[in-house]
């Protein structure tokens, strides 16, 4: 048995013929260290053997001078003892105690007062003196000192012999205290009850129970801990994700589910061609002006795309094509090699729309659908509501049966599992759509309809120079992954979820992201 169980079994022993037991009284009887004991006692205590509770006490302890005197004497007892029978003068007192008369230099008119280093053992020297005189040890009498009387006690060191007995707050407590000689230290300590499953002889209590036990029997004597189930894991320092990450793989599952598959987003520089005139967008276009735009100084302009393809968006701006005049001006190949951050991930679309073009040309017709979810990039005056860097959610169909209703009804699914069923399309005009139409939705926070999207069916004038057959139409709706975001978390100001004023707290904290359908 270790030294721990006989500790835990004296405990017990003792709180068998009482009610309560006091930790101090307790370390002090088994002469240990009370903070030794409190391991034992929190072993007792989680196995139901004893409850405690945590106490505290104030009592009167000797500072390290109090205890140089409670070894030695007091200093003004020390000068008590070295005054001779018939007395002594303070200069050759002083001398006994090793201080040396200081000769006072005769100072000059006008002349400066150096500043005199007083000797630590003259200060010294003076408190004791000062002290024996209080206590009644010496008088002085015309310049000689002897003693009041002889074979007096040191009163002050009989004073710490029985500190235990000074009770706090005595006039003797508040003359050590005054003097350095102690100090109040609250002292910590616990009360000590019988537990619910008090017995007086401690049993070992195991953390699990093992195979050998199992086998020969031993678990029906042993005792085993108790489990915590609510005792929290150990917190694991990791990444979190960042509350727009949730929304958006959210957003992902749902389109994966309706059968789309995830367009390559990974090029954020984009050529004007892929971002605008491939999308039958014209080159005065003001979407297309610095101050909507982020242009790119280095590199300035785009690799070359395919030539003929380059010839074909060329001529469709210029003199039209199926059906349609074009826009009737000088279409410039410079201004189409600009390079830009993407204002929109349709430049994504477009060239999908032209590998799925070469690939009917080697295996003929098929239906797709895609959708992507990036980054875009406009020059927007910065607020509440607007950033200059935010995401683009985009879905296109590419079918030969496409039409606006199945877009409205594709786009009303996607709402309807995010949670919103209340949707309208209104009319609305954009270069590379037509018909097109704004989609609004009743937003439940704000009580009102507000815009959550833009869709339309692509023209044939954008679809004809990628090469998609005539016969097939592609379909298409976008809106912002922000604003739903915004919503999910009640986030009332757009820059607090992006930028520098983003707070890492917030980012570990926020709940999971699950949309419920209706």
């Amino acid at each position: 048995m270790d030294q721990k169980q006989d500790y835990a079994n004296t405990i017990l022993t003792q709180l068998e013929s009482t009610e309560t037991l006091n930790s101090l009284e307790i370390a002090k009887s088994l002469s240990i260290n009370h903070q030794d004991l409190v391991g034992c006692l929190l072993q007792l205590e989680s196995a139901n053997y004893i409850k405690t509770e945590g106490l505290k006490q104030d009592q009167i302890i000797l500072t390290d001078e109090g205890n140089t005197i409670l070894n030695s004497q007091s200093g003004e007892y020390e000068i008590y003892q070295k005054i001779p029978e018939l007395g002594i003068s303070m200069v050759d007192l002083q001398k006994l105690f090793g201080i040396e008369q200081v000769q006072k230099v005769k100072q000059e008119q006008g002349e400066k007062k150096e500043k005199q280093v007083e000797d630590p053992k003259k200060k010294q020297f003076d408190l004791g003196f000062g002290n024996a005189k209080k206590m009644g040890y010496i008088k002085m009498d015309k310049g000689l000192i002897t003693k009041v009387a002889n074979d007096l006690p040191d009163k002050i060191k009989l004073e710490l012999q029985q500190l235990n007995t000074i009770k706090l707050g005595s006039q003797q407590a508040k003359l050590l205290i005054e003097r350095k000689l102690a100090m109040i230290q609250t002292i910590k300590y616990f009360e000590i009850k019988k537990g619910i499953k008090y017995a007086n002889k401690f049993r070992e209590q195991f953390a699990a129970l093992t195979t050998e036990q199992l086998l020969n029997g031993e678990w029906k004597e042993c005792d085993y801990k108790s489990i915590n189930l609510n005792a929290e894991g150990e917190k694991i320092s990791m990444g979190n994700l960042h509350p727009l990450l949730k929304v958006r793989k959210q957003f992902s599952q749902i389109l994966i589910g309706l059968g789309f598959e995830e367009m390559p987003t990974n090029q954020f520089v984009e050529s004007s061609f892929w971002n605008f005139d491939a999308l039958f967008q014209p080159q005065k276009h003001p979407a297309r002006d610095a101050h909507d735009t982020f242009f790119c100084s280095d590199p300035e302009l785009s690799e070359e795309v395919d030539i003929n393809l380059r010839d074909k968006v060329k001529s469709m701006h210029q003199t039209g094509g199926v059906g349609s005049i074009g826009y009737q001006y000088e279409w410039s190949h410079e201004e189409a090699r600009k390079n830009i951050l993407r204002t929109h991930t349709t430049a994504v679309s477009s060239k999908m729309l032209y590998r799925i073009a070469q690939l009917y040309k080697e295996k003929g017709y098929f239906p797709k659908k895609y959708f992507s979810i990036d980054k875009v990039f406009r020059n927007e005056t910065l607020d509440a509501t607007h950033l200059a860097e935010f995401h683009q959610i985009e879905g296109i169909v590419i079918d030969k049966n496409a039409s606006l209703g199945q877009l409205m009804g594709i786009i009303r699914e996607f709402f309807r599992q995010i949670g919103i069923n209340k949707l309208w399309f209104k009319p609305t005009y954009n270069p590379y759509t037509e018909p097109s139409m704004e989609i609004y939705g009743y937003h439940p926070v704000l009580k009102k309809k507000v815009e959550i999207g833009n869709s339309g069916v692509f023209r044939p004038e954008m679809l004809a120079p990628l090469g998609i057959p005539e016969d097939v139409n592609v379909i298409a709706w976008g809106l912002g992954l922000e604003r739903p975001t915004m919503i999910y978390y009640d986030i009332r100001d757009i820059r607090t979820m992006v930028g520098p004023e983003v707070k890492v707290e917030t980012v570990r904290s926020n709940a999971f992201c699950v949309f419920e359908s209706k």
